[in-house]
């Protein structure tokens, strides 16, 4: 599942694959985070670009409170 990001200027894209997340920050650097709930995620990441909020807002946000956890490269 993919998801072009085009109104953020910190987030790129998202792409899920299984329970792993693989966001692109601007510049083009990716990282790589394991998603806990998926489906929340999703919805949650779908209300955010829907209401035109802040994308890296939503996933700082989600790497604080644990929703993405990063994988060690």
């Amino acid at each position: 599942m993919q998801f072009a990001i085009s109104n953020s200027t910190a987030i790129e894209n998202i792409a899920l694959n299984d329970n792993t997340a693989t966001v692109t920050f601007a510049g083009g650097r990716d990282y790589d985070y394991t998603v806990n709930d998926v489906t929340a995620f999703v919805t949650a990441l779908s209300q955010v670009i829907e209401s035109g909020k802040s994308i890296g807002q939503f996933v700082n946000q989600s790497v604080k409170n644990e929703a993405l956890q990063r994988i060690a490269a």
